[in-house]
C-alpha cells in the first residue's frame, strides 16, 4: 500500500494544480482509486465537476441540467482511478467565507506524501486516506482494517508510523486516534477489526 497510497497522493495533487480553483472537495484516496465529491451547489458544483473532467482529460459525464451532477469516472494515470461526483455544500458552510483553496489542498497533499511513502504496506492493506475540506480547514483521516481485535495495536501502530504525540483509544467500533506530521498537521486514525 504505502508507495501505490503515495503515488496516488501525488497524482491527486497534480490534478487539483491543473483544475485551477475548485469548490471545496473531500477527497478517498486509496491504493487504485480517488474517490473525489465537490461540495457545493448548482451551478458551481457543475463548473467544478467541468474543471476536474477537463484536468482528467475527459468530458463532463453528464449535461448541466441533470440535477445529480453526475458521475465522472477517468483513469488518472496507470491503474489509477477517479470517479468524482457531487455532494451537497458542507453544513455550516457560509457562502463567499472560504478560507482554504485548491491549491492549498494540492499542498497538503504533498505534505502527506513522504508520510504515507513509509506506511507498511503489508500491515495497511487497502487503507483510505481521507481529506476533507470544510472550507475553514482540511481534515486528514487514515482509515485502516485489522484482520481481528487482537491485531488492533500492531495496525495503529502501522498506521501511525511516522506521526508524533500519538493518542489512541478503543471505541465499539475498534480504536480511533490521531497524531502530529512533523509540520503540524494533526492526523485522525481509524481502525476497524474485521471478525
Amino acid at each position: 500500500m504505502s508507495l501505490s497510497l503515495a503515488r496516488c497522493v501525488e497524482a491527486v495533487a497534480r490534478l487539483l494544480d491543473a483544475c485551477g480553483p475548485l469548490e471545496p472537495v473531500r477527497l478517498c484516496m486509496s491504493e487504485a482509486d480517488v474517490h473525489a465529491e465537490v461540495c457545493a451547489s448548482w451551478p458551481a458544483a457543475l463548473e467544478s465537476m467541468a474543471r476536474l473532467a477537463a484536468a482528467a482529460g475527459s468530458e463532463a459525464a453528464s449535461p448541466p441540467d441533470d440535477r445529480d451532477g453526475g458521475v465522472l469516472t477517468v483513469d488518472l494515470e496507470e491503474e489509477l482511478v477517479l470517479v468524482a461526483a457531487v455532494d451537497a455544500p458542507v453544513r455550516g458552510a457560509v457562502p463567499r467565507t472560504r478560507v482554504t483553496s485548491t491549491s492549498a489542498a494540492a499542498g497538503l497533499l504533498r505534505t502527506l506524501a513522504p508520510w504515507t511513502a513509509v506506511l507498511d504496506q503489508d500491515r495497511l492493506p487497502g487503507a483510505q486516506l481521507w481529506v476533507e475540506d470544510d472550507g475553514r480547514d482540511f481534515t486528514v483521516r487514515l482509515l485502516a482494517t485489522a484482520a481481528s481485535g487482537g491485531e488492533l495495536e500492531m495496525v495503529a501502530a502501522a498506521a501511525s508510523a511516522g506521526l508524533e504525540r500519538i493518542r489512541t483509544r478503543r471505541t465499539d467500533s475498534g480504536l480511533d486516534g490521531q497524531g502530529c506530521l512533523p509540520c503540524g498537521r494533526t492526523v485522525h486514525l481509524g481502525i476497524v477489526p474485521l471478525s
